[in-house]
């Protein structure tokens, strides 16, 4: 009786094999990795657009005022990401999936029950608009005042290595573009970031696009910038 052959791959064959899947991998890597982060900024915008959300539901409720950073208060529940949370319910929205920090406070409890280095949030808060604001005496607090609410930036995205922070202070950037860069995390998608506007909108912009000279700035809440044009 004649024993079947069984057929095999030779060595070479494999190192073929192998070789062409390794050459699919380095083509494919890049494009899955650029679709992750692609995907991690759109959920960021979207918490921020639900932030936005939040942010309507307290002007409504509060005569047109905003709410503070911890930058003019000590008392922890008037800081501007406990008073959202009462309308996000979820704290997972101060997140951007891009931050890869662990502790993160919940801020469903009190803040003094939490580690001191937590992370607070991947957002700050642009203190131009507390209303103990010394450079405006506190007049941009009410978006009735704002410019335009639609190019003033409310929140940002701020660097990984931030702890307990939940604004900055762009009266302090000058003209060095530089300065703005180490407060904000604004390459964090595929070298843009996202921003929350006072009227409740978020987009993704390289950081030039908020902060260049003269005419296009976005963080000072009587500037008339001239890009995007006007409708």
């Amino acid at each position: 009786m004649l024993k079947k052959r069984i057929k095999a791959f030779t060595l070479v064959e494999l190192l073929v094999v192998i070789s062409i899947i390794a050459m699919l991998l380095a083509v494919l890597m890049p494009a899955l990795r650029k679709a992750r982060q692609q995907a991690q900024k759109v959920v960021c915008s979207s918490n921020m657009r639900q932030m936005g959300v939040a942010l309507q539901c307290y002007l409504q409720e509060n005569d047109s005022h905003l709410p503070d950073s911890s930058c003019h208060t000590s008392d922890p529940n008037q800081y501007w990401l406990k008073i959202l949370i009462k309308y996000l319910k979820q704290d997972l929205l101060f997140k951007c999936p891009s931050d890869k920090t662990e502790n993160f406070v919940d801020w469903n409890k009190p803040l003094c029950q939490q580690p001191a280095d937590s992370r607070w949030s991947s957002f700050t808060l642009n203190a131009l608009l507390d209303s103990k604001c010394s450079r405006f005496n506190g007049r941009y607090n009410s978006v009735k005042f704002i410019y335009k609410p639609q190019h003033c930036i409310y929140v940002s995205e701020n660097p990984s290595s931030w702890t307990s922070a939940d604004h900055i202070h762009p009266e302090t950037w000058g003209y060095n573009i530089k300065i703005a860069k180490g407060q904000i995390a604004w390459d964090r998608h595929l070298k843009k970031s996202n921003y929350l506007f006072t009227d409740g909108h978020a987009e993704t912009l390289k950081i030039e696009d908020t902060y260049s000279w003269p005419g296009n700035c976005f963080w000072f809440p009587e500037a008339a910038p001239a890009w995007p044009a006007d409708d």
